[in-house]
């Protein structure tokens, strides 16, 4: 055997293998696990250039794989005004947003006409209700296009100048798939856009260049994360990110998930399934519905709170119709593309599983582990529709945390302690793993392992102890789990002879530790295929 080029030992190393195996020590060489076991043995292999890190009884986990989050979201957001309330920030109040849009056109100093951004704001956990209108943008930023970014990215509040530029003028009708928030008792938008709407104007904020990339990948680095998910790219995203990646490789891998409209662009460039610099193009990313705390998920039953334009008997929005939804996954399907969907609400897995059976009839053939992302207001006996199509979920727990208060008034107790059913899915025989969907919640996978435990919102609710799960189930969602996901189980989410050298230093073990310690335990080190790429100061 070649001599490692790095050893941690004498710690605790959660495998995560088959077996759930324990081990003490383990051996990385070229990049690649070449041995796990005892500190005795792990240790008798090491040369004199070997790097030997004793970790003093610490965790090492697998490398954490991003099940779904937007890496061409996050790098361009960096820069902007992060507007995150309680308990990710402290935007508490309309006066906090607009302090905070100032302070970041201070720093980013825009043109006459430019940009002034904020995201992650969410107006139902603000102490003042929040209430953005066009009006006090225009009024704050009068030289300036403002846009402030919903939490989840399914919408959001532009200024006056923006609106016109869309089309969004008094009496126009409401897209597609989109609803304009009109000034009560008019026809008049008050700034305030959804889904269709907000989705054209979305794709316009996301320039970034090399420097927020960078930023970006070591964020994920610093919270474990070796391989990231760049879900719904456009197709100038996924060449951007290549071209990055052609210079030399990335310091954590990166899958891009091209957008639905663009497939076919994506099957003609010939670079679906290829891989350069740790960049690979996945698959495709459909989006079928919003989100339920924004009540745009699609949901069969409808909301006991209405619409967010005050509509009422309100079901959601379906961002794409049956028939077009069915075309995309067929094409995808013919051509060997993997199909993720962005599907909150009930009505939009329903839709999924049509597609997917429409696809079939036709004569495509499902390259196999088709994946419903978020999965959340959802009815159990639509697991057993995916186990018999051969489906595994993303699930995206830590909305039991962020928007669980929210979730029980939209959809009365019932469906919201049914929201992401982990332990339903895994009791069923699915493999699901768990996302941030970042930036519309933290990186952080320990938070997401706390909330996959605990189900625990801000206001103290458990929504569903029955769809808790164990910590190890926990830990299995975020590393081999999510792997299985993206097809990569063969060299990534266990540590495992053979595998990618992708390990995570952890300041506690998270089977032993109390529950709600969970969420503090701190990464440590994150190594990529041998190779320190964070260490914390």
């Amino acid at each position: 055997m070649t001599t490692p080029d790095l050893i941690l030992t004498n710690a605790t190393v959660l495998t995560v293998d088959d077996a759930d195996t324990v081990a003490e020590a383990v051996a990385v060489t070229n990049g690649t696990i070449t041995a796990v076991g005892t500190a005795t043995d792990v240790g008798a292999l090491a040369g004199p250039g070997t790097e030997v890190l004793d970790l003093e009884g610490r965790t090492v986990v697998p490398g954490f794989v991003d099940a779904h989050s937007h890496v061409s979201m996050g790098a361009p957001f960096v820069k902007h005004a992060a507007l995150a309330p309680p308990p990710v920030g402290d935007t508490r109040t309309v006066g906090d947003v607009l302090r905070k849009l100032h302070e970041a056109a201070d720093r980013n100093r825009p043109a006459p006409g430019d940009w002034v951004i904020g995201w992650g704001y969410y107006p139902d956990s603000m102490d003042d209700g929040g209430e953005l209108t066009a009006e006090i943008l225009d009024r704050e930023f009068p030289d300036h296009r403002v846009a402030v970014v919903h939490v989840s990215a399914h919408g959001g509040v532009v200024s006056t100048r923006v609106l016109e530029e869309h089309g969004y003028v008094p009496g126009v009708a409401d897209p597609d798939g989109g609803t304009i928030v009109r000034v009560p008792g008019t026809d008049r938008p008050n700034g305030v856009l959804w889904e269709g709407a907000w989705m054209p104007l979305a794709f316009s904020l996301l320039d970034y260049g090399r420097g927020e990339f960078d930023a970006m990948l070591a964020e994920y680095a610093r919270w474990g994360m070796t391989t990231v998910q760049d879900g719904a790219a456009t197709w100038l995203q996924v060449e951007k990110v290549r071209g990055f990646a052609a210079e030399g490789d990335l310091p954590v891998d990166v899958r891009s998930l091209v957008i639905f409209n663009e497939l076919d662009e994506a099957v003609a460039s010939g670079l679906v399934d290829t891989t350069v610099g740790g960049h690979t193009v996945q698959g495709v990313k459909l989006i079928l519905d919003g989100s339920p705390q924004g009540k745009t998920a699609n949901v069969t039953q409808e909301y006991l709170t209405g619409g967010p334009g005050g509509q009422e008997h309100w079901h959601g929005i379906a961002n794409i119709d049956q028939d077009t939804t069915d075309a995309i996954v067929t094409t995808a399907y013919r051509h060997g593309v993997q199909v993720f969907a962005h599907c909150n609400g009930d009505g939009a897995v329903d839709q999924l599983l049509a597609a997917h059976r429409a696809a079939k009839a036709a004569g495509a053939t499902p390259p196999g582990r088709t994946i419903p992302i978020h999965s959340q207001v959802m009815r159990l006996d639509q697991l057993d529709d995916y186990v018999a199509e051969g489906f595994e979920p993303s699930m995206f727990t830590v909305h039991t945390l962020l928007f669980g208060d929210t979730h029980v008034a939209n959809f009365g107790e019932e469906r919201a302690f049914g929201i992401s059913p982990m332990r339903s899915a895994i009791d069923k025989g699915l493999r699901p793993s768990n996302h941030s969907d970042y930036p519309v919640t933290p990186i952080n996978p320990l938070l997401l392992l706390w909330s996959s435990v605990s189900r625990t919102s801000t206001g103290g609710v458990v929504l569903g102890e029955g769809e808790r799960v164990t910590p190890l189930e926990g830990l299995r969602a975020l590393t081999i789990n999510a792997a299985y996901e993206h097809r990569t189980e063969g060299d990534r989410g266990s540590i495992e002879v053979g595998k990618l050298g992708d390990l995570v230093v952890l300041s506690d073990n998270p089977l032993d530790v109390d529950v709600d310690a969970i969420q503090h335990i701190q990464v440590l080190r994150t190594i990529k295929r041998g190779v320190t790429v964070h260490e914390a100061s």
